[in-house]
């Protein structure tokens, strides 16, 4: 005979209710136990609250830098670019500025003494031998450009244009269809939007002349990066941005006008492929 065979029928409904009793005793104990009081809920929060005023900047910062770093590099290869295409757009040979008119109206000569001629003409247009009208015109030829602006211009609407770089002056300049504003030394990345600081949206460029061609071998139309070797190797050693204190946060961030200190922070910037500072 089976053991259960002497369970009687109310001994197994008794068993089953004192189960079912227990079980359900249980699960109510660990609903109980689950919830969150409002008090632990608070915290949590809190706690979230604090990590991301303490993360959410950073991350901010580091993405505004990432775009800083992509429009140089944007630049920079438009800008290359562009002095590629000026003597062939002029009916030159490529690379040929001589014939370009590169350096007619302010050059130097063999000792290195700059001289000025009274008019260039390029395209039917006088510069009176002014360089940084004329460099321009050239370069806003390759570009899409919104305006240009030469120095000297009455026109009222040029006046913020050409004061947006070096210290107030004006300096001839022209802004793209895209929003950067180039001079023919110069890019802000981002035009008139801020934080306009050299080292974060503004940077420095050099390019050489006939005088740099011949005494440095390098040739005309390259575009230089302020503050890199190849910058010094023309300009001085004491112009790398590893051999001065100039590319630093503290710098930048004051906003100084001084872009020949902080303009080295193009070279940084482009040789480390990031904003680091």
């Amino acid at each position: 005979m089976k053991f259960d065979s002497y369970i009687t029928s109310a001994t197994k409904t008794a068993f089953t209710v004192g189960v079912n009793q227990k079980l359900i005793k249980y699960n109510k104990f660990r609903l109980k136990k689950a919830a969150f009081t409002l008090a632990e809920t608070l915290i949590t929060l809190t706690i979230i609250g604090v990590i991301a005023a303490l993360t959410i900047p950073n991350l901010i910062s580091s993405y505004q830098k990432h775009t800083y770093v992509v429009g140089l590099k944007k630049a920079y290869s438009q800008l290359q670019n562009a002095m590629k295409m000026i003597p062939i757009t002029q009916g030159c040979p490529a690379g040929d500025f001589d014939c370009v008119g590169w350096n007619e109206g302010l050059h130097r000569d063999e000792n290195g003494t700059w001289v000025s001629t009274p008019v260039t003409n390029i395209d039917g247009q006088e510069f009176d031998g002014n360089i940084s009208n004329k460099l321009a015109y050239l370069i806003s030829k390759q570009f899409k450009i919104n305006k240009l602006c030469y120095e000297g211009s009455t026109d009222e609407s040029c006046e913020k244009l050409l004061k947006h770089f070096y210290n107030n002056e004006a300096s001839a300049a022209f802004i793209t269809n895209d929003g950067m504003i180039f001079t023919s030394s110069g890019v802000d990345i981002n035009g008139f939007k801020g934080p306009n600081k050299w080292g974060r949206d503004k940077f420095a460029f050099y390019i050489p002349d006939q005088y740099e061609e011949n005494r440095y071998g390098i040739p005309q139309g390259t575009v230089v990066p302020r503050g890199s070797k190849l910058y010094a190797d023309i300009r001085g050693e004491g112009l790398y941005w590893r051999n001065n204190n100039w590319c630093t946060t503290e710098n930048v961030n004051r906003n100084s006008t001084h872009w020949w200190n902080e303009g080295v922070c193009t070279g940084r910037v482009l040789e480390e492929d990031a904003m680091n500072y």
